[in-house]
């Protein structure tokens, strides 16, 4: 716990240093931080994502593979899984991915430490329409929702069918309420997150265009 009081202590720091030193708003402090934090961590995010577009392509094209695979062995589910998982070894597909762990771990711990940080710092300034950052603010919400719902529907997997819309669908009204009952600082954070997720999807798919049609082909 001490190693966790000292990051999201640093986290306030950081805030405070920006506002002191450059002359920044809380806002924009806020802002500068989550985009400074993002980028750091782009690279690890990027190859998670590219690993795992890799992985959904070669996933269908073994398909007819596993079926029959599926077919040969039913009655015997370990020799199933070594065949499984020697045709997954074939094709370079990996079942657990350490970088796309490391990009939830480095993910998570920086989104909780500036929640806590933001929801225990007394703000009482403006930001453009905002009158006050400590208290909600219904545009902010619609605005970090919308961005939230652009994100997910970039995404391949994303309106692949129709209960994935419906996990969309529900992940962002879920976002919207808890972002509604929240002081506008953390909506600022949210919504220069889901505006990185964005461009960085859209760097995804274009990176992935060029590097090989046949995965273009499944976005």
């Amino acid at each position: 716990m001490e190693l966790w009081t000292l990051w999201t202590h640093l986290l306030q720091a950081s805030l405070g240093y920006l506002s002191i030193h450059f002359g920044f708003s809380e806002a924009i402090s806020i802002i500068v931080i989550t985009l400074i934090a993002r980028a750091a961590m782009m690279p690890i995010s990027l190859t998670a994502a590219y690993r795992s577009q890799k992985n959904k392509v070669a996933l269908e094209q073994i398909k007819p593979a596993l079926d029959q695979l599926r077919n040969t062995y039913k009655d015997n589910p370990s020799e199933l899984v070594t065949r499984t998982m020697a045709l997954y070894r074939e094709k370079g597909i990996t079942v657990t991915d350490s970088v796309s762990m490391l990009n939830m771990g480095v993910q998570g711990i920086f989104g909780l430490g500036v929640f806590q940080c933001l929801k225990r710092t007394v703000f009482n300034s403006r930001f453009l329409w905002i009158p006050n950052l400590a208290k909600p603010d219904l545009m902010l919400t619609a605005l970090v929702g919308a961005l939230m719902l652009l994100g997910m529907a970039l995404m391949p997997e994303a309106t692949a069918n129709a209960s994935m819309l419906i996990m969309v669908a529900i992940s962002v009204l879920v976002s919207i309420f808890a972002i509604a009952a929240l002081p506008s600082a953390l909506g600022i954070y949210w919504a220069t997150s889901n505006a990185v997720t964005v461009v960085q999807t859209i760097a995804l798919r274009g990176m992935l265009a060029r590097l090989s049609p046949q995965v273009a082909n499944n976005l």
